[in-house]
């Protein structure tokens, strides 16, 4: 974005139409009578070119001119007018005009060699008026029946300027030939207006500003210097005719200089300054701030896609860490922005929104992704304790069949014959109390195909082997077997 603008007027020649002047009765007499008032007219419609002509003492003997222009910023300007006087001695004593402005310039300072010079008051200025215009005065102040102090106040203040008269102490400066004055004074960018059509793809303020340079002597060579503000660079163009300038070969972009040569008549050249960014600075800042856009979109995506789809935290964490990155940058980046409040203004407070917003998203989502880890952690849980009672109900059923084959074990020991042939088998007794864990298959009740096995074993001498039987039907003690419980059987044994 590009910011134009315009320095003070210094002593420029402007015209207007005596229409222009607020005062209607002063104007009604002059636009019928313009022959009668030359110099009244001359003063309210030329007022540069009046006081040029009529009080042309000083500005003779002005034979060099220099202006120093230093940008202190990009918008706020220190100014300094060198005047070199030849044949000083020449000069009378007293006030003298030296320039005429339209704008009160700020802290005005005048020096002449290095002693301060005292500036012509209202007072002084209206009363040099007042001997000048001498007769035109006397008939303007008959027809409009008012004083001529009074009437010349009014043509002071109607007048497009504010001249400026500096006294000359000639016992002072006595024997002297030439003489340095200078003047100092800030001046700022004023009428402000801002050009959309031009860098509106940057929010950087750059600025371009006209300035008026008018010489006040037509015999004197001026030189102009131009000095760009800290960190800036500066150009300037002119449209001075040819051959009625000089231009400094320099290669420092803070720098532009220029040597006006008048040939005898006062010069009226404009300037068109432009204060830019250096082009690497203006590329880091540019891609620093849509960058930081582009962080920003991310995440606002990102937030849409989470209200409606899962998204891992893989990419959550990765936004996380590339938005810290954009931001360190970013403040980086604002704190050399701090020092310049012109260009850097806009850009800078952008920079501070962005960071605001890339922290809101990475604590949003940070939440968000930790209340999901919760969420899922808990449904995990679950299903490792669903898990985990399925586990138990498979081990408790692998017990059973242990403990069935245990007891199994048990019976065919407990298994003996006795003289008459016949085989004890142990019952358990149905006063036993039950063992937790312990075989839902009712102690003591045999299949047939068991008692078969565990007999031909017993017969055999083997019992290293058990072989299940099936329970296909339940058996009872063959006659003559006489069942022995368990605890008797390790009792004897």
């Amino acid at each position: 974005m590009i910011e134009k603008g315009n320095l003070s007027e210094f002593n420029k020649a402007n015209i207007r139409d005596i229409s222009e002047c607020k005062d209607s009765e002063i104007t009604a007499i002059l636009s019928d009578n313009n022959n009668l008032f030359p110099q009244i007219c001359l003063l309210l419609t030329e007022t540069t070119r009046f006081y040029t002509e009529n009080f042309s003492d000083l500005q003779k003997h002005i034979k060099r001119e220099k202006r120093l222009v230093v940008f202190e910023t990009p918008s706020r300007v220190s100014m300094t007018h060198e005047y070199t006087i030849e044949e000083a001695n020449e000069l009378s004593q007293g006030f003298h005009f030296l320039f005429n402005t339209k704008e009160r310039l700020s802290w005005l300072k005048i020096f002449l060699e290095d002693k301060r010079i005292s500036i012509a008051s209202k007072a002084k200025v209206v009363d040099l008026l007042s001997c000048k215009l001498g007769e035109e005065l006397n008939k303007l102040s008959n027809l409009l029946n008012t004083s001529e102090k009074d009437l010349v106040s009014r043509l002071y203040d109607l007048s497009d300027g504010k001249p400026c008269f500096v006294e000359y102490n000639q016992k002072e400066y006595k024997g002297q030939q030439s003489l340095l004055l200078s003047i100092t004074f800030f001046d700022s960018i004023r009428n402000k207006a801002k050009l959309r059509n031009k860098g509106w793809w940057s929010p950087l303020q750059e600025k371009e500003i006209t300035y008026n340079y008018s010489t006040i002597s037509g015999n004197a060579n001026a030189w102009i210097y131009f000095k760009s503000p800290t960190s800036f660079i500066l150009s300037a163009t002119h449209n001075a005719g040819e051959g009625k300038y000089e231009v400094s070969p320099s290669n420092d972009d803070e720098i532009t200089s220029l040597v006006l040569t008048p040939k005898g008549n006062q010069m009226c050249v404009d300037f068109n300054i432009s204060i830019n960014v250096p082009n690497a600075l203006k590329v880091w800042y540019n891609i620093m701030l849509y960058l930081s856009y582009a962080g920003v979109l991310w995440g606002i995506v990102l937030v849409g896609l989470k209200t409606k789809v899962s998204i891992s935290n893989n990419m959550i964490e990765t936004f996380n860490n590339c938005s810290y990155a954009i931001i360190a940058a970013l403040i980086a980046t604002r704190g050399w922005l701090m020092s310049e409040e012109q260009v850097m203004k806009k850009i800078s407070n952008q920079y501070t929104t962005i960071i605001c917003i890339l922290i809101s998203l990475i604590i949003y989502l940070s939440f968000a992704c930790n209340k999901l880890s919760k969420t899922t952690t808990i449904t995990e849980v679950v299903n490792q304790e669903c898990f985990i009672s399925n586990d138990t109900n498979i081990d408790n059923t692998h017990n059973n069949v242990n403990i069935f084959i245990d007891d199994t074990l048990d019976l065919q020991d407990s298994i003996k014959p006795t003289t008459s042939g016949s085989l004890q088998v142990p019952i358990a007794t149905s006063q036993q109390s039950p063992v937790q864990g312990q075989s839902d298959i009712p102690s003591g009740s045999v299949t047939k195909d068991m008692y078969l096995e565990c007999h031909k074993e017993g017969q055999d001498g083997d019992t290293s082997v058990v072989h299940r039987g099936k329970r296909t039907e339940e058996c009872m003690p063959a006659e003559g077997v006489e069942i022995e419980p368990k605890q008797m059987k390790n009792s004897r044994q």
